[in-house]
Formats: structure tokens, sequence, C-alpha cells
């Protein structure tokens, strides 16, 4: 990590955390938000398709699968940005569990494979005395506070810390067997993970001066920056123009940005929107009047909705922009929809 935290600043992030649990997480993010023990995309997939070096990496916080993902591919100092603080803490905790416990202790600590709970205190005691002091200050407080029930924990402090278990196999690679587990924890060691806390349309001011990178990966960022009730073409255009203006910038020649992630994108759904918009370019709103468009019934659950019109603005904009290639992947397990697919979208510079 670039800049730990200092003893003081541990104990208040902790009680910041606590403080999130304790009024309900008004926030969806923010300072202190809830965290992601796993990644809910297919991060396999896109990293093997994204043609370039990863030596240099810039990717969300979030769960580190990004992250562990790049360093698999050859990084050798990953920047994470998240704008919740809390997230250097677990980043600190995920690099010292893959880096010291076994492969069976690390699928039991961080996805719940072989019991009921993540977190588990019997193995977090495994690398306590591993942890740079402000983290180990941070994790001991919020065990104290839970009076070390993992079940607790793992419910109030992340998203669904159970349901995407299975799930996990399919989209990372670096914990499918033993050889390929142990292979990336000697290259997790020796990497450099750097931490910026940052909101999306801040890293113009908060990327450190001097650094280029070989790959940037962000996610599905862009869904929470466009999303609800309020979707327009003009967000879309404000996103591509960040990437243009602030980020393609620092990406080496030869680099590639995964620009965005889709989840449970459908081809028809799409080419119905279109279809609604010509007819209405004012807008769109949520409806079921469109059931009869469709000739999958199941694509109603994935259809007329502010995600699914924001990547179809999203989409216009880059292909006006941009030559795209757009990577299918495996379902993310996201949606109610079996008749969709995620899509990675990936820009080469």
């Amino acid at each position: 990590m670039v800049t730990l935290p200092n003893i003081l600043e541990a104990k208040e992030d902790a009680l910041g955390m606590i403080q999130g649990v304790h009024e309900g997480w008004d926030s969806e993010f923010g300072k202190y938000s809830r965290l992601y023990n796993i990644a809910t995309e297919d991060v396999k997939t896109y990293t093997e398709a994204m043609n370039s070096k990863f030596d240099t990496t810039l990717t969300v916080g979030s769960s580190a699968d990004q992250g562990i993902a790049a360093t698999l591919k050859g990084a050798k100092d990953v920047y994470f940005f998240d704008i919740n603080k809390a997230d250097i803490y677990f980043l600190a905790l995920k690099k010292a569990a893959i880096s010291n416990l076994r492969r069976k202790d690390f699928l039991d600590f961080m996805i719940a494979e072989n019991q009921g709970n993540i977190m588990d205190y019997r193995l977090y005691q495994k690398i306590q005395e591993k942890l740079p002091l402000p983290i180990r200050i941070f994790w001991d407080t919020i065990y104290e506070y839970f009076r070390y029930n993992s079940y607790y924990l793992s419910e109030e402090l992340f998203r669904s810390p159970k349901k995407h278990a299975k799930l996990a196999r399919v989209v990372n690679g670096y914990y499918q067997n033993n050889e390929t587990y142990y292979h990336t924890q000697e290259l997790v060691k020796s990497a450099k993970w750097h931490f910026i806390e940052s909101d999306f349309y801040d890293l113009g001011r908060t990327l450190p001066k001097g650094v280029t990178y070989d790959s940037m990966i962000l996610s599905n960022i862009y869904e929470y920056l466009n999303f609800g009730e309020e979707v327009s073409p003009k967000k879309a255009k404000k996103y591509i123009r960040f990437l243009k203006e602030v980020l393609l910038p620092k990406l080496q020649d030869g680099g590639t940005l995964m620009a965005a992630y889709l989840c449970r994108y459908d081809e028809e759904v799409d080419a119905y929107i279109e279809r609604k918009l010509k007819e209405d370019p004012k807008g769109w709103a949520p409806s079921t009047d469109f059931l009869g468009g469709l000739d999958n019934i199941e694509k109603y659950f994935t259809g007329w909705t502010g995600q699914n019109v924001s990547y179809h603005y999203l989409l216009q904009e880059l292909k006006q922009e941009f030559p795209i290639e757009e990577v299918p992947t495996n379902h993310s397990g996201y949606g109610m929809s079996s008749a969709s697919k995620d899509l990675a979208i990936l820009i080469k510079k």
C-alpha cells in the first residue's frame, strides 16, 4: 500500500463502519459502505481477452479480485481506487489472506465454500499477526464489536456474502486448483498494491502524478453513474468524455481499457429499446406494455429498465467514439433471467 492509515484513523474508520451498521447503510456507496468479498462479474474471461500488458494496472478496489486477476497476468503494481475508505482495510486483509493461507483455508475464509460464513475468526487469527498494525486494529475492533460472530459480521458488512460462493469458481481463475492458487500466492506476495480513496469522477486529481498504466479495469461503475429514473444519453456522454480526457491519456500505447461490464445484457432487449426510443425520443419509463414485443417471456425480467436503457445509451455513444470489442462473458448470477448474458466492453489504445 502506498500510504496506510495511521492507528487513530484505523480506529475512527472502524467506528465509521459500525455507525453504518447502526444507521442501516443509508447510502449505497460512500466513505463507509458495505464490502464485496468476491467479484460478481466474470473477471477471468475478460482479463484473458485483454490483449495487453498488465505490469502497472489501474482497477476498481471492491473485492480485489480484479487486481488479483491482473497480478496473475503479470501486474507488479496494482492501483486500486474506491470511494469506500473501508476498502483499503479489506484489500490489505485479502492480500494477507491469499499470501499466507493454504487454499482450503482461503476458500473458507473469503468464500465460505465449505462452511457457513466468511470471515471466520479462527481463520482470521491465522493472519492477524501478518497484518500491518493499522489494518489489524481496524479488524480487531470490528470483530470485537460483533463479539467474534462471523455470521453477524459478514451479514452486516458484506453484500450477499454467501449467495455467490458457487459462482466464484466460474468467474475467478486463481483458486480453481492448487497449482494455480499457490502460483498466484507467490505473485501476490511480491506485487505492490496501492490504494486511492476516490470517487470515479475525482480520479483526474487523485491519480498519482507521473504514473501511466498498461491496463485499466472499470468494472460496472458506469451502471451506478447512469441508473434509475434519470437515465440519459447526457450521462453516457459525460462518462465517455471522462474516459477520453482523463483516463485514456494515462493508458500506455497498446494498453487496454475494460470500459464497462454490462450485467444481464440481451441483444433482443436492446433492439426493442432502440425501437421504443425511436417512437418516443424524449425518453423512457419502466412499463410492462412491451411484453408482446419479446419472443421469450423470460426477457421481461431484464427488459424495460433503467439499467438496460443505460446500457443502450452507452453502447450507442461508444460505437461513435471508439472501435470497441464486445466480449461475451459467463452470466454473473445477478438478475432474474437466465435468457441474458454478461458483456465486457474493451477499448484498445
